[in-house]
């Protein structure tokens, strides 16, 4: 029998087996020490509020290889409030900015806005997609930024208040700061003018609308200023007062949600960082031992082959041997790396019994206006929510029906 039809899968097994041996990938380890603050200080008129949204956690529609990655609904869903808090600390500590607050599905008008994404979590990577764009529509930057764990980070000698990923925090800050610093007086004070309308046309729209004008890239542009005297703005103003002292209190949730968490969460992610290195040399120790059963089986038939057909006795005697020691040794290394993927899931049970407690719940809110008690329950952006209708209701009363908008000055 012609030898050749065994050697070419052979060799292309082979080529696979050295390839899985030999294929690194190299990440960078890049990391921003300190955060950038600002050489002089920014006059008040000139600040610029920040919101944070709740980050996007990454989870829905995964890809077959991202749902094979440390990846865990209740671990994200934590991670999307805890990671913009840290930010929200970083960019306070800039002094460039004015209030900054994390803000759930952006209800309240902020005059720069961050949004992100989880791309990559598990202790000892962290990876996500930042986009930052202000209240006129315009995008300073969407950025990917990823950040590797030192290898010290987790150390029982390290100091449990520095955040193992601080570096990821500190370049997105600077690199905001810089691009706040680059922008005159005057593209500041249009921004937060703009900021002020928009919320204006949430409340009443019927009175503000001729104001602005949104064009089909969703970039906004000033058409008129109502009178600095004109009673409604007043109302607004009054209005847009209780609601920054609505998501001032949600900070403080925010706040103790992630001091409650840094201790559980930082133990996961000692564990995740321990148990991605151990799943990851599992994984490649696996494919490893599968691809090489796989060459023994292959081996052990084709001297099979080779001896059956030879007209020598010894040659096919050896043939016989060499095919049942390749055959059996093929399926112990196979049996061997499907043990190792077994192992491998136990692990990631491991991490989801560690990541079943990081959820957190909010206890209903109770508040006392001038003319009742009302009381929001639900998570903390249904809360929100239902903290906006009330306003809205507030508003309404206070104003009644507006039949015309006040008159345009330009």
């Amino acid at each position: 029998m012609n030898m050749n039809c065994w050697k070419s899968p052979l060799l292309l097994l082979a080529g696979l087996l050295c390839v899985a041996c030999n294929t690194t990938t190299v990440r960078t380890t890049e990391q921003t020490p300190t955060v950038t603050q600002t050489a002089e200080s920014i006059p008040e008129s000139e600040l610029m509020d920040v919101g944070i949204g709740i980050f996007d956690p990454g989870v829905d529609g995964m890809s077959p290889e991202q749902e094979g990655q440390l990846v865990f609904p209740e671990v994200r869903k934590a991670e999307a409030r805890y990671f913009p808090n840290m930010l929200a600390t970083t960019l306070q500590n800039t002094g460039g900015w004015g209030v900054v607050r994390l803000v759930p599905d952006q209800r309240s008008e902020m005059d720069v806005w961050v949004d992100g994404e989880i791309l990559q979590s598990d202790g000892e990577f962290l990876k996500v997609a930042v986009t930052v764009r202000d209240a006129s529509g315009r995008t300073w930057f969407t950025r990917t930024y990823d950040a590797e764990a030192s290898k010290y980070a987790y150390d029982a000698s390290t100091p449990e208040n520095i955040d193992p990923f601080q570096g990821l925090y500190n370049r997105i800050a600077n690199d905001m700061l810089a691009h706040r610093l680059v922008m005159d007086p005057a593209e500041v004070a249009r921004v937060r003018t703009i900021t002020e309308l928009k919320f204006a046309q949430k409340f009443a729209p019927e009175a503000f609308s001729d104001y602005l004008a949104v064009d089909k890239h969703g970039r906004y542009a000033i058409m008129g200023l109502p009178p600095e005297n004109d009673p409604l703005l007043e109302r607004v103003r009054r209005i847009r007062e209780r609601d920054n002292l609505f998501v001032d209190t949600l900070q403080d949730y925010y706040a103790s949600f992630s001091s409650q968490l840094e201790q559980p969460y930082r133990q996961w992610r000692r564990e995740s960082y321990e148990e991605a290195q151990i799943l990851r040399q599992t994984r490649s120790e696996a494919n490893q031992r599968l691809v090489g059963g796989v060459l023994a089986v292959l081996g052990g038939i084709a001297a099979a082959v080779a001896g059956g057909s030879s007209d020598n006795p010894a040659l096919r005697t050896l043939g016989s041997v060499a095919a049942v020691t390749g055959v059996a040794g093929g399926a112990m290394l196979i049996k061997s790396g499907v043990d190792k993927r077994t192992e491998a899931k136990m692990h990631l049970e491991t991490l989801k019994e560690l990541s079943a407690s990081l959820d957190a719940e909010i206890q209903p809110h109770t508040m006392t206006l001038e003319d009742r008690t009302v009381t929001l329950s639900g998570t903390v952006e249904q809360q929100y929510g239902q903290w906006r209708d009330i306003l809205r209701q507030i508003y309404e009363a206070e104003t009644g029906a507006v039949s015309t908008p006040p008159a345009t000055t330009n």
